[in-house]
């Protein structure tokens, strides 16, 4: 007769081995995503400098210290494969100070959960293979036309807000994006501050080259811009932060309607454990934002794409069905 604790070891052993299973089954994140970059830059993947070990489930098993032998759960199964391309991203965006930037500020958070629910599960309803997943996009680094007191002119969302999306994050199992809108600061020094956040295997990033400007210029008077090289540092520090933390690939996104935003685009290059998105961010007829996002969809830099559509600006708003036609399908859709 087996005693309960042997019962119990029999269980733990079993649950062990379910987990190692899964792992094993799932699709490497580099053959996932090889397809999907243009062949020409295929061969510009930058492998970390250290290397990225494959899961180890067994591991807090055998560590002593007690903080790091019972983490969270959700840091104990975070998938270590990419969010893409299997899923479909269908996010709302916005700033919870003011409607004017989208629906993120437009009503209280449960309302809005609700609505993108909605919405994600019409684009499941029609995508086929793909599954989808809700997600937050939120605006934490807002440019200002004017002057800051930290000389940025930046103004940040608080901690308690933030922790008030994540906390719905968490709650209704979706996706976090911060953005960041750079000012007068540097993507390094930006980044940075949102770095604990983006421990967490749920939140991601994006970047708005639009509000990104040098120190003689205010945003907003001028359409700003960011480098190849300021995306690979970002794509750098992600990746860095993926090998130390154990996590899945980052979704790095950056917003672009105009060739200016991006410059040297075409020497961006691809880091292991990051998943850049090339957003067509700008609003439009149907027609206009159809053939600006195939165009920037098929840059060399665009290992993915996504398009941004607007409720309150574009006159004749894209149905989820028109959406799904475009070429490629988009692998993220953001509603502001």
């Amino acid at each position: 007769m087996v005693s309960a604790h042997g019962r119990f070891s029999i269980l733990l052993l079993s649950a062990l081995a379910a987990l190692i299973a899964v792992a094993v089954a799932t699709p490497g994140h580099d053959r996932a995503t090889a397809a999907t970059r243009p062949a020409a830059v295929v061969e510009r993947v930058v492998q970390p400098s250290t290397p990225m070990d494959p899961p180890r489930p067994l591991e807090p098993l055998w560590l002593t210290d007690l903080h790091a032998r019972f983490p969270s759960m959700t840091s104990l199964l975070a998938p270590r494969f990419s969010v893409l391309p299997n899923n479909q991203i269908i996010s709302y965006y916005g700033n919870p100070y003011t409607d004017l930037m989208g629906i993120l500020g437009a009503g209280d958070l449960a309302s809005m959960a609700d609505a993108l629910e909605r919405q994600a599960a019409r684009y499941d309803a029609l995508n086929g293979p793909l599954d989808v997943m809700p997600a937050i996009h939120l605006v934490y680094a807002v440019a200002q036309p004017h002057p800051t007191d930290n000389g940025l002119y930046l103004q940040y969302v608080d901690d308690g807000a933030v922790l008030r999306y994540f906390a719905l994050a968490e709650e209704r199992d979706m996706l976090l994006f911060l953005d960041l809108q750079i000012g007068r600061s540097t993507v390094k020094d930006e980044i940075e501050k949102v770095l604990p956040l983006l421990r967490n295997p749920r939140v991601h990033l994006a970047l708005d080259p639009e509000f990104a400007v040098d120190g003689e210029s205010t945003p907003g008077d001028v359409i700003g811009s960011l480098s190849a090289e300021d995306i690979d540092v970002a794509q750098s520090m992600l990746q860095d932060l993926v090998i130390a933390e154990r996590l899945p690939p980052k979704i790095l996104m950056v917003h672009q309607f105009l060739d200016g935003m991006v410059r040297s685009g075409e020497s961006i290059t691809y880091y292991q454990g990051v998943d850049l998105i090339i957003d067509m961010d700008g609003f439009g007829p149907a027609a206009v934002k159809r053939a600006t996002y195939e165009e920037y969809a098929s840059r060399t830099y665009a290992a993915h794409a996504a398009i941004k559509l607007f409720f309150d600006h574009d006159p004749d708003l894209m149905s989820e069905r028109e959406v799904l036609l475009l070429n490629p399908i988009p692998a993220i859709v953001i509603y502001q």
